[in-house]
């Protein structure tokens, strides 16, 4: 019997025995989700418990994914793509790139990882040329084992910047945009003011912006572009690739002050008709120059009105140019003509006109003032270097050679001028 009892009793002995150590036994084979799962002295590694006092071999990592290439500039790529291991932290990632028709380089990449899985790095090797398609993959690198390379992604490196770009006023409205093409491959350029975006596409270096307003400030920026149907590619899509902008230029439309009236100059009134005067300015009250245009502000007389039938100007000759320093020369350029009377102490803007005023001679303005009664009233006031011509008839500022004949009637005498301003 006692035989008997104790076959019938290991049953009883095994299956509680097997249910207690079979399990934790599988539990050391691999089936651990923490460390409270192995047995002491274990640890748990990827599922798996493990003496941390043994070198374990590297698992594979998981190939990249979602690599996009992004060309930054003339001499770099941005590459982003997912991490699909962000908890290994030894891990790096070598990449691949391929210029289109060329071999393939493999080199290791600094990239900054995140613990969501994103991934980045930028490429700027010397290798890189403007307006090559490069073709780029990435893999990842886990001691000794790689993975399997991500997607393709491409990427045309940008055409250079330009460079040297001016921003010039060259009237009350106009501001003259040029450029230096940097790049040889770009085959257009895109000018950007920028509260407006691109006022300007095509292949010349050259712009003229006739849209400005006077003493508004303007910030303006060029790209250099291949067109994509000139090649090019980015991120894998056949576009328009672009430099990075040039350096941004700021403009604004502002004149300054050639010649301005002491206050309290022009204080007296002459009524006078129907002659010319040719007013002459010493380079001495001449403060600056300009190469664009020129406008004149004048001030109405003291009383009733004055009308202009012309107003020119020029510049004396210089010194062995001429016998007659008052000569015009062939610069003579007129101002304006029928102007509306004048009202009196209103100031009125003669102009702009294009002229290149120089500081360093003698100023001429003739004003061909009305034979019409009571609209020959000019404002008058003394002021050294500042000689007035007259001539007893009409119609004359326009004539060559102006002060020769003329008498000088008025030495040290300024006339109906408050302002001369140049841009």
């Amino acid at each position: 019997m006692d035989w008997l009892i104790l076959i019938l009793g290991v049953p009883a002995i095994l299956i509680p025995l097997v249910l207690l150590f079979g399990f934790a036994g599988c539990q050391l084979a691999g089936l651990c989700t923490g460390d409270e799962d192995c047995p002491g002295g274990l640890v748990c590694v990827q599922g798996a418990c493990v003496d941390p006092g043994v070198d374990q071999p590297n698992p594979s990592p998981s190939p990249p994914e979602n690599l996009a290439a992004i060309a930054l500039d003339d001499q770099s790529v941005s590459l982003t793509w997912t991490n699909n291991d962000p908890a290994a932290t030894d891990i790096s990632f070598q990449i691949e790139r391929t210029p289109e028709n060329g071999e393939p380089e493999v080199f290791t990449a600094q990239a900054t990882l995140s613990p969501t899985g994103a991934a980045s790095a930028t490429d700027t090797a010397i290798e890189l040329q403007e307006g090559v398609t490069f073709i780029y993959r990435v893999r990842a690198v886990l001691g000794e084992e790689r993975s399997d390379f991500s997607n393709r992604s491409r990427a045309t490196v940008f055409p250079a910047a330009p460079v040297n770009l001016i921003a010039t006023p060259v009237s009350i409205n106009t501001i003259e945009l040029s450029w230096t093409n940097a790049s040889a491959i770009a085959t257009e350029f895109s000018l950007e003011r920028l509260d407006l975006g691109e006022i300007f596409r095509g292949a010349g270096t050259t712009h003229r912006d006739p849209n400005c307003v006077e003493g508004t400030p303007y910030e303006y920026r060029v790209f250099a572009i291949v067109a994509a149907d000139h090649g090019g590619v980015e991120n894998n899509q056949r576009q328009d690739v672009r430099s990075a902008a040039s350096a941004i230029v700021p403009a604004t439309i502002a004149f300054t002050a050639a010649f301005t009236a002491p206050p309290g100059t022009l204080i007296n009134e002459g009524p006078n008709v129907g002659f010319c005067v040719v007013q002459r300015l010493s380079q001495t009250l001449l403060a600056a120059g300009g190469t664009h245009q020129v406008r004149i502000l004048l001030r109405g007389p003291l009383t009733d009105s004055l009308t202009l039938d012309k107003v020119t100007i020029s510049q004396a000759a210089a010194p062995g140019q001429g016998v007659n320093l008052y000569d015009p020369g062939p610069d003579l350029t007129e101002v304006a003509s029928g102007v509306p009377p004048i009202a009196a102490n209103a100031l009125v803007t003669v102009g702009p006109v294009n002229y290149a005023l120089d500081a360093s001679q003698d100023l001429l303005i003739a004003f061909d003032i009305s034979n019409t009664l009571g609209q020959g009233n000019v404002r008058v006031g003394g002021l050294t270097g500042a000689d007035g011509f007259s001539r007893p008839a009409t119609a004359e500022a326009g004539v060559q050679p102006r002060t020769p004949g003329y008498p000088n009637i008025s030495p040290n005498t300024l006339r109906l001028i408050e302002r001369i301003e140049v841009l």
